[in-house]
């Protein structure tokens, strides 16, 4: 109809067009392409021979075997010892279910598998802390983390980091709301409970987590915000695992979890240049070929933290403060990396724990290279004199460098991938199979490494009065107070004891060893031997190693008679 007299007429006008985004990805989108590819070279470990079901390393049959004990009714720190918290032998219960139900290398499988989808959910919970910063930081912590060579090698088995970050992830993810700390604008928020209660499970099943968790907790105080919150969850996630075993077993909890396992000595302390490989990630050097040396690991870890300072510099010329979240970041990080060259021994999935902090950190100062600056106020009756670029907006040339910063960086990580394959299968196939025929099912057998019989499904047994020993080493650290093969011989002979009154009830016994050394798990004495000798006989997988003085042949043997 033609417009009303004495109106004006009126015209279509095209909508203007959104401008296009600073980059071309949601965050969503992002953290899922790196969630697949985390996904993707995980599952691609377990797919190599023997990598499922076979024996690779010695932890994994510690930590389920710990587990398959459990729900046969027998109890850690009173009837074997465990030197861990109890979280990781909780988390593997549904496996140790399933090894009893159709045998224990299925309960090592799905432990494994198990393993991959919490890492999985790491590089996940990476890119949701930071995800309101911005596709790019979300591709920088969830992409870092999935191509971080310390976190592939933890996540090659079953290993405690993996599940350790995932509570600590779980945490911060709850306890942020944002840049914020959380509960800012819903009051009586619960999540500041819900985060203490993921970081105490994760102290259950590492200690380790103590210390992020410590550093959440100031904050909260200095928030004046959740702060009994807090420490009320995190005081029952770690109390409602331990408190059942502690009084079951009050001597044997409390002598190894919070003694022994702290104040263990090693043979001698590795030194400082693996370390900082394995957690700059220049390890992945190894990976095409380089060795890499202390000086390489020194200037990776320059370069990081040159970024970070010149990216929290960047943020403050241009009036963009600290939030909580990036405090958390960075103290997170100096604390977590500085506490890892305090063990005496190492091992690469110990850097997996810098592995979330590491990369939240360089997420979040990309992010704050590229946050907007605050318009200036002018003073009046002066001009104010303009810069070439836009204002509020970080120049062309700083984000071309800070984009190839952090992609170098990302391209160091992701060389390192191929270092998580490195790892080899410790003990062949052939000769799990002729071990698997020489001894019967439901046979005592009592081995220095319990990933062997569970990887042969003759862990478990049907024979009464056998020895429950699990973890060699952790039972050498708590029949010593924590002083290992550093103590002398009167302490060491606790342990004797131990394995003494356990070789006159086992059937076979299986010696593996450590690095081709059979008594580096076993403190080995003339009357010890000589006990053993005269009882047992070799019927197989002889080692290499002949045996010298008090330490016996390596290798599968049966009871004379």
């Amino acid at each position: 109809m033609p417009p009303a007299t004495g109106t004006a007429g009126t015209r279509t006008v095209p909508a203007r067009p959104a401008a296009p985004p600073a980059w071309p990805l949601r965050p969503g989108v992002v953290i899922t392409v790196a969630a697949l590819l985390g996904l993707g070279l995980r599952i691609f470990q377990l797919t190599r021979p023997g990598y499922l079901t076979g024996f690779t390393q010695y932890d994994d049959g510690v930590y389920i075997g710990n587990a398959l004990r459990l729900v046969s009714g027998v109890i850690p720190y009173r009837d074997f010892a465990m030197v861990q918290p109890p979280g990781s032998m909780l988390l593997m219960v549904p496996a140790a279910l399933v090894g009893k139900a159709f045998g224990s290398v299925s309960a090592l499988a799905t432990a494994r598998i198990l393993t991959v989808g919490a890492d999985t959910a790491n590089v996940v919970l990476a890119g949701l802390l930071v995800r309101h910063r911005g596709p790019l930081a979300a591709g920088v912590a969830s992409g870092g983390y999935a191509v971080y060579p310390a976190a592939l090698n933890a996540s090659q088995s079953l290993f405690l980091e993996p599940w350790l970050n995932l509570f600590c992830l779980l945490g911060a993810v709850l306890l942020f709301d944002g840049d914020q700390l959380a509960g800012r604008r819903v009051p009586g928020d619960r999540r500041p409970f819900w985060a203490g209660v993921c970081f105490g499970f994760a102290a259950a099943v590492k200690i380790w987590a103590a210390v992020p968790a410590l550093v959440a907790w100031v904050l909260c105080l200095c928030a004046r915000r959740g702060r009994l919150a807090f420490a009320g969850g995190f005081a029952a996630g770690i109390a409602v695992p331990c408190l059942p075993f502690l009084a079951l077993a009050p001597s044997g909890f409390g002598r190894t979890v919070f003694f022994s396992e702290l104040v263990q000595a090693t043979h001698g302390r590795v030194g400082a240049n693996p370390r900082v490989a394995d957690i700059t990630g220049t390890i992945g050097l190894s990976s095409v070929g380089v060795n890499p040396r202390i000086w390489q690991g020194v200037t990776a870890a320059a370069v990081l933290l040159l970024f970070v300072v010149v990216a929290w510099l960047r943020a403050r010329r241009a009036g963009v403060p600290a939030t909580p979240l990036d405090w958390f970041a960075l103290v997170s990080t100096i604390v977590v990396t500085g506490m890892l060259f305090s063990p005496s021994e190492w091992y690469v999935h110990y850097a997996a724990f810098a592995g979330p902090f590491l990369v939240v950190l360089l997420a979040l100062s990309a992010a704050r290279l590229f946050a907007p600056g605050k318009p200036r106020r002018e003073k009046p009756g002066k001009a104010r004199r303009e810069k070439p670029g836009t204002p509020g907006k970080t120049p062309r040339r700083i984000r071309l460098v800070s984009v190839a910063a952090v992609f170098t960086v990302l391209a160091i990580a992701a060389m390192g991938a191929a270092d998580g394959y490195t790892v080899t299968t410790l003990y062949p196939a052939r000769n799990l199979s002729q071990a698997s025929a020489l001894i019967p099912p439901g046979a005592c057998v009592l081995t220095d490494t319990a990933s062997v019989t569970i990887a042969i499904d003759r862990f478990s047994t049907s024979s009464p009065g056998c020895p429950a020993v699990v973890d060699t080493v952790g039972t050498l650290i708590a029949t010593t107070h924590g002083k290992d093969f550093v103590a002398g011989p009167g302490v060491l002979q606790a342990d004797t004891r131990v394995w003494q009154l356990a070789f006159q009830q086992a059937e076979y016994v299986w010696l593996i060893g450590n690095n081709g050394y059979t008594g580096a798990r076993i403190a080995w004495t003339p009357g010890l031997l000589a006990y053993f000798v005269s009882h047992f006989r070799l019927i197989g997988l002889a080692s290499s190693f002949p045996g010298a003085g008090n330490v016996p042949r390596g290798g599968l043997y049966v009871r004379r008679g």
